[in-house]
């Protein structure tokens, strides 16, 4: 199957946007962490953002880098946020507090759900089409451009697709051992258009191992599920290249520019 890139958004530590990722992907600057800044969404009013969690936040800040740089309006995408976790400081609130007072704030369990980023997302852009959230643990990444890509191909219409892991305190990180926050968003349109960034074609098969980690990434990310699609998004910043992105131990999806 074959979709077209039209925009991409990228955060991380060292990455503030997609053209810092494009000049390290493409080989043009060495990678040099930095602290990721608070992401601030300018989507979500002051009282939203407070109440919001971290992850909230880090993904609809992603989101609105990828709409920044498209000229399809929010209202006429569909949705597909993926996360292996998607709460993360709100869940080991809630662990706290059940092991406490058992006194769950009204808050905290509003932003406890899986879909709440997508959800802050629909109401701060008035997007009214459908939103999929999904977890496929390590391989999130490549099950959620797959569902993306399927969408948008069978609807006939753009689909945005973010895809994000946030820091998870003690002692949950010692399960899912994310330390800092990565995001990336995407718009994919069913074919290309004057604006679009490169065309990938994607195909599942069987493949016993993913596409190994860029050597310049640090293997701090090596547990986010979202850093899998550096190296998808490396096709767009030099020009070519096949990546395999794992959707099980034995499946993943291809993605090649074209």
């Amino acid at each position: 199957m074959r979709i077209a890139i039209e925009s991409v958004g990228v955060l991380a530590p060292g990455f503030a946007d997609w053209q810092d990722a494009r000049a390290v992907l493409a080989g043009r600057t060495p990678f040099v962490s930095a602290p990721l800044a608070p992401c601030m969404p300018a989507s979500l009013p002051p009282a939203e953002r407070r109440r919001s969690s971290p992850t909230v936040r880090l993904a609809l800040a992603a989101a609105e880098q990828a709409l920044q740089r498209t000229a399809i309006a929010p209202e006429g995408m569909s949705l597909v946020f993926a996360s292996p976790e998607a709460a993360a400081v709100i869940t080991h609130q809630l662990c706290e507090a059940l092991a406490g007072t058992r006194e769950v704030s009204p808050t905290q369990f509003h932003n406890s759900v899986h879909n709440a980023p997508s959800g802050y997302y629909s109401i701060a852009m008035k997007a009214k089409l459908g939103a999929t959230s999904l977890c496929r643990g390590p391989w999130t990444f490549g099950a959620g451009l797959l569902a993306a890509a399927v969408q948008a191909l069978c609807d006939d219409a753009p689909v945005l697709f973010v895809c994000y892991d946030s820091p998870l305190p003690a002692p949950l990180c010692e399960t899912m051992p994310v330390v800092e926050a990565t995001a990336i968003a995407m718009v994919i349109a069913p074919r290309p258009t004057a604006a679009t960034l490169a065309s990938w074609e994607l195909a599942v098969g069987p493949c016993e191992v993913e596409s190994e980690w860029p050597a310049w990434m640090p293997p701090a990310w090596h547990a986010n599920a979202s850093a899998r699609g550096f190296a998808a998004l490396a096709t767009l910043a030099d020009g070519g290249g096949v990546v395999d992105l794992g959707l099980t131990p034995r499946l993943a999806v291809r993605v090649e520019r074209c």
